[in-house]
Formats: C-alpha cells, sequence, structure tokens
C-alpha cells in the first residue's frame, strides 16, 4: 500500500472510529484505533503528532472499558510525543493532562488528579480567553478533586470565582451558571451549610424554569440540580421530599435520554443508595437491579461499574438475608445465635463495601439492641457507638437518622449511669 493510500485508509479508519465511538461500541473503537495506530506508526514513526492523537483516543477507550493501567499508559505516551513536538503551552497538551486527570478521578487517585487538572489549568490560562467554556469545566474538575480530598475552602474559591466569571460573560440565565450554582452547593453541604445550599440549588432550579419558558432548555441540568437537592431534603428528615425528588430526576432522564443511558442508570443508583442509608435493602435491590441492567447494556462486559453494582446487589442479598435471620433469632430470644448472624453481616458487608457503610450502621444497631436485651450495656453502647460514628460520617450531623441514634445513644449511657452495678469513683475536690 503505497503513502496516499495509507493516508485514506487512516482517514477512513477514524471515520470508522468516531462511528462506533457514538454508538457506545467501545470494542469496535478499539480495534479501529488500534489498526490505525500500527498503520500511522509504521509510516511515520512513534513521536509523530499524527500518532499521538490516536494514542490519546485510544486511552478515552481504554478507560471506558475499566482497562485503567493501559489507559494511563497510551494517555502518557500521547502526553509525551505532544509536548515534544508542541511543547507544554498547547491546547492538545492541555486536553490531554485534563483525560488523565479524569482517569485518575476513576481510579480515586484525587491527589494525581488534582496535579493533572492543575497543569491543564495553567496551560490554558497562558493560551485561552478567561470566560473560555473550555477553561471553565478544567476550573470545574479542579474544584472537584479538591473537594473529593475535602480541600473545602480552596474547592469553594474556584467555584465562587468561576461563578463570577459565568454572571459577568453570560448574566444568570444560563446553563453554565446553573451548573456553578449546583457546585457551589455541594460544597457548602459538605461544610454542613444547609439553608446556604438550599439557596444555591433553589437558585439553580429558578433559572432553569425561566430557560424552560424560554424555549432554551435542557432538562439533565434541571435533573443535576434536582438530584443533589433530593439528599439536602433527606439530611433534614424530609424522607417524602427526597423521594419524590429521587423519583423526578428518573423520569426526567428516562424523558431525555432514555432508559438505556448512564444518566438514567446513575439515577437509578443515587435512589438505591437512598433506600440503604434507610436500611430500606430490599427496595434498594430492586432499584439497584435496574441499574445493572442498563449499565450491562451501555457499557462493554467486565466494565468496573459493572463490576461495583454486581457485587453491591450481591452483598446487600446476603446481608438483609443475614439481618433478617438475626432478628428473627432476636425474636425468638435466642441471642447468642442473633449476634453471630449480625456479626456474619457485619463481616460480609465490611469486607465488600468497607467499615463506614451506611448499612454497616444499621447492623451495629441490631447488635446494640440485642446486647440491651441481654443486659450487656456496655457492649450495646459499644456497637452504638459504632453506628453513630458511621452515621455521622456517612450521612452528617443534621441528618434525621443521626439525630435519631444520637438519641437511642444517650439513653444508653444515661441508663448505664444510674445502673446500680455501675459505680464511678469521683476525685476528692
Amino acid at each position: 500500500m503505497n503513502g496516499n493510500n495509507k493516508l485514506a485508509s487512516v482517514e477512513n479508519l477514524m471515520e470508522k472510529f468516531h462511528v462506533y465511538s457514538d454508538q457506545g461500541n467501545n470494542q469496535k473503537a478499539k480495534e479501529t484505533l488500534q489498526t490505525a495506530l500500527e498503520i500511522q506508526t509504521t509510516k511515520l514513526g512513534d513521536d509523530h503528532l499524527a500518532v499521538a492523537m490516536i494514542l490519546h483516543h485510544l486511552g478515552i477507550v481504554l478507560k471506558r472499558e475499566g482497562n485503567s493501567d493501559e489507559a494511563l499508559e497510551s494517555l502518557n505516551r500521547a502526553l509525551a510525543i505532544r509536548v515534544k513536538n508542541l511543547g507544554e503551552k498547547h491546547f492538545d497538551t492541555a486536553k490531554t493532562y485534563e483525560s488523565i486527570g479524569r482517569l485518575f478521578v476513576e481510579q480515586g487517585n484525587h491527589e494525581k488528579a488534582e496535579e493533572m487538572f492543575q497543569k491543564a489549568v495553567d496551560i490554558s490560562l497562558e493560551i485561552l480567553p478567561h470566560d473560555d467554556s473550555d477553561l471553565m469545566n478544567l476550573y470545574q474538575l479542579l474544584a472537584l478533586s479538591l473537594q473529593m480530598q475535602d480541600k473545602y475552602s480552596e474547592a469553594t474559591k474556584i467555584q465562587k470565582s468561576i461563578l463570577g466569571t459565568l454572571l459577568e460573560t453570560h448574566g444568570e440565565d444560563h446553563f453554565a451558571v446553573v451548573k456553578s450554582y449546583v457546585g457551589i452547593a455541594r460544597l457548602l453541604v459538605k461544610e454542613n451549610r444547609f439553608d446556604d445550599a438550599h439557596q444555591m440549588l433553589d437558585k439553580s432550579i429558578e433559572i432553569c424554569s425561566r430557560l424552560q419558558a424560554l424555549g432554551d432548555f435542557d432538562a439533565t441540568i434541571l435533573a443535576g440540580a434536582l438530584g443533589y437537592k433530593a439528599p439536602l431534603l433527606e439530611v433534614q428528615g424530609d424522607w417524602e421530599g427526597a423521594m419524590e425528588l429521587f423519583n423526578k430526576v428518573i423520569v426526567i432522564q428516562q424523558e431525555e435520554v432514555g432508559e438505556k443511558h448512564r444518566l438514567t442508570a446513575q439515577a437509578y443508583e443515587a435512589l438505591a443508595l437512598a433506600y440503604v442509608r434507610r436500611g430500606m435493602l430490599e427496595d434498594a435491590i430492586k432499584v439497584y437491579v435496574k441499574s445493572i441492567t442498563i449499565w450491562k447494556t451501555v457499557l462493554v462486559n467486565g466494565h468496573s461499574k459493572i463490576k461495583e453494582v454486581t457485587n453491591a446487589i450481591k452483598v446487600f442479598k446476603h446481608t438483609k438475608a443475614l439481618n433478617e435471620q438475626g432478628l428473627a433469632m432476636k425474636a425468638q430470644g435466642d441471642f447468642e445465635k442473633a449476634i453471630q448472624l449480625f456479626q456474619e453481616a457485619l463481616n460480609v458487608c465490611n469486607k465488600a463495601m468497607g467499615d463506614l457503610h451506611p448499612h454497616m450502621a444499621i447492623v451495629n444497631e441490631n447488635i446494640s439492641s440485642v446486647k440491651v436485651e441481654q443486659g450487656l450495656l456496655e457492649d450495646a453502647i459499644a456497637a452504638s457507638a459504632e453506628a453513630l460514628k458511621i452515621r455521622r460520617r456517612t450521612l452528617g450531623d443534621d441528618h434525621i437518622d443521626t439525630k435519631k441514634r444520637m438519641e437511642a445513644h444517650r439513653s444508653l449511657l444515661k441508663r448505664l449511669l444510674e445502673s446500680p452495678s455501675y459505680n464511678i469513683l469521683l476525685p476528692i475536690e
């Protein structure tokens, strides 16, 4: 094949790649890119910019497959070529840093993600206008990576800077402003500033209503605002209001992007997690099943998200059964067997989800109640304290369930202090 034919072949392959990518056919997209990469590397050498472009696309496809190690290798190769040929201060170099940062986010390595996003921001500040949409998106990603490291003050500073620029550029009635208000609200929730968070979210929803009236409306952005308001209502004890919004988000995504879309799957997962936090595992499992059905359609087999949700369903089914058996044993007065079953449920959940998962709090509360029946108040308090720690870490101090656990824990402490068998030697003044 001569040079012109190879060039035409690569152009044809890249066109096919974009078609496969739009269809969500990652396997075909990957195979097409690998063929194009082989042709371009043979013809142009390892360090050509055309090779870097293919490597960048390939890294993103590999990331979608959940193959993070190969994805990082491909993106780093693309970055090295672009830095060598274009230098650091180039848009394509910044985009590669951004893609590597996104990969680190998926891996949960938010410190490295922050480093990559900061590099992309620094480059973009020198080559793009201060109100450029790509720069605004990079700032959002940087703020998110800071938030995930609990660096809330730094993240809030960035988000407010973004909001100021967007208001100056677009005025208030713009979808980018909606996203910015939502981003600030998320941070305010982390700082337990719930009233301020409500104000930010209400502003975003009001803007969506005005845009809808003007006919310039993207309902998925409204769904995002409602999706953050729902757990905020839950935290403040408005369970019915939260459920209404969780379900409204699902309906919006179904109408806008269809049932078989990642946004709809994410909306189902948000509802499922709310059920988990309430200890409603049967309802959670039903919703998780809807979510996994979608993920299996839109992602390749073996993707990390499919494994994650499949494992969650398996664990919740197992722990639900153990928990129910434990409660049955408690009702029959077989406290030792009940404790054994609850402890097994803890071990299963801890191994799969970690020791701070919301369901761990529920099981610890059940253990505490059995210890009370046995008259073992100190053991009951220990289990209650563990449940309270999980509630506070996962739900916050102002959540209605945390407050209920706090009250129950105080009641146990009071009973222990008032117990005749509990003597405290006070120091002589």
